[in-house]
């Protein structure tokens, strides 16, 4: 608003907005709008300030070679949005990634969050659960560095973006979701069935649209 402080602000979901609140208002004016020193510092005397300085925005990349617990990363999302410790000094303004879940090994999780809410969906198989002989020529040569025995391409890779984010108090949060070496030791199935036992939040729905999927009779495309 430096530039037009009398502009509206409209909240909205998903940018669903009413079009009449954003054309034809005549809510502008350009003589108006250079008469506000905001408008002449940030347009004209060339002092403008980045907002990822004046406001502390910043973003990395958390990356992890082991499956969250449902139930615990259920847990840390619902800090983020509601901005509880650590995340209400390292504010998270949006993230999106892939996730890698204990419950659905085979499958990646399309994760995406933005202002208080966050989705969490099933995606595409990992290239782990496809036999190679099925994958696109040249595949095998450009996931090479992603992939890690035994588990493949099966990875934790999140974006983060937020105001002032401590990193390292952010990336200790999420890390307290993923499974310990012991743990890692037990199977995929034992992971399951702990998941179910410790109450998964995201199994009845990635369950539904799993067996909805397969049962249309949908081939899945990594593109």
């Amino acid at each position: 608003q430096q530039m037009n402080p009398t502009a509206h602000l409209i909240e909205s979901v998903y940018s669903d907005v009413p079009l009449d609140r954003v054309l034809g208002t005549g809510l502008f004016s350009m003589s108006d709008a250079e008469k506000h020193d905001g408008w002449l510092k940030e347009a004209r005397v060339g002092e403008h300030t980045p907002e990822t300085l004046e406001y502390g925005i910043s973003s990395f990349s958390y990356r992890a070679r082991k499956p969250f617990w449902p139930h615990k990363l259920n847990l840390v999302l619902e800090d983020m949005l509601n901005q509880a410790p650590p995340f209400d000094t390292s504010i998270v303004l949006r993230s999106k990634g892939i996730i890698w879940l204990a419950s659905f090994t085979g499958i990646q999780g399309e994760f995406s969050l933005a202002g208080n809410h966050f989705n969490l969906v099933p995606g595409n198989p990992w290239w782990a659960e496809i036999d190679k002989e099925h994958w696109p020529e040249g595949l095998e040569d450009a996931i090479a560095p992603l992939w890690s025995e035994p588990h493949g391409d099966r990875q934790q890779e999140i974006v983060i973006i937020g105001q002032k984010l401590d990193r390292d108090a952010v990336t200790k949060a999420l890390d307290a979701c993923l499974l310990t070496e012991e743990e890692m030791d037990m199977g995929e199935e034992a992971w399951n069935h702990m998941s179910v036992d410790a109450g998964d939040p995201f199994y009845e729905d990635w369950y539904n649209a799993i067996d909805s999927a397969v049962g249309a009779g949908s081939d899945v495309d990594h593109g």
